[in-house]
Parts: structure tokens; sequence; C-alpha cells
């Protein structure tokens, strides 16, 4: 399932950071863009790590745009596993 992640772009010194809007406390990061789709998933998976909760339908990108907490990132659709993450989902 596509979701919307927050990517803060990175330098020589830092990794590229992603924050996930519909994961809250979810964070990832990774020093190459095309090691991001990997980082991604591993933390979906560590974050729900088998708990109980939903994993929410995920938010329109469109709203997310809107809003004045992300900026100087860029946004990325990412393909997430559901099927990896150990967790009741909502979908």
């Amino acid at each position: 399932m596509l979701f919307p992640v927050y990517v803060h772009v990175g330098d020589k010194k830092h990794a590229h950071g992603v924050v996930f809007p519909d994961f809250q406390g979810c964070f990832s990061a990774a020093d190459h863009w095309e090691d991001l789709p990997a980082m991604i998933q591993e933390a979906v998976e560590a974050h729900f790590g088998g708990e109980s909760n939903s994993i929410p339908k995920p938010t329109p990108l469109e709203e997310l745009v809107k809003n004045p907490e992300y900026v100087g990132g860029v946004w990325m659709l990412v393909n997430i596993d559901l099927s990896k993450v150990n967790t009741k989902s909502t979908h």
C-alpha cells in the first residue's frame, strides 16, 4: 500500500531523514536515496513490532502538502508491504 513519507534531504555529512505522518513516532534515515525504500519498510516493521495497533489508512498527499510542519523537504509515496508488518490492518 502506498504511504506518504516526508524526506528531509541530507548532504555529505547528514543522512536523508524520513518522517511518517501516518505513523506517529516512526522515523527512518538513509545515506543514499536508493536505500530509502528498504529502510522505510524496516522502520515500519520495527515501529509496529507485533503490537495490536491498527495501521491507519494513508492520509491523502493533497492534505499533507498544506501542512506548514512540512517545509524544506520532499514528499515520496512509498509502497509498504503490509504483509510483513505484524499487526492488525484497517484497510
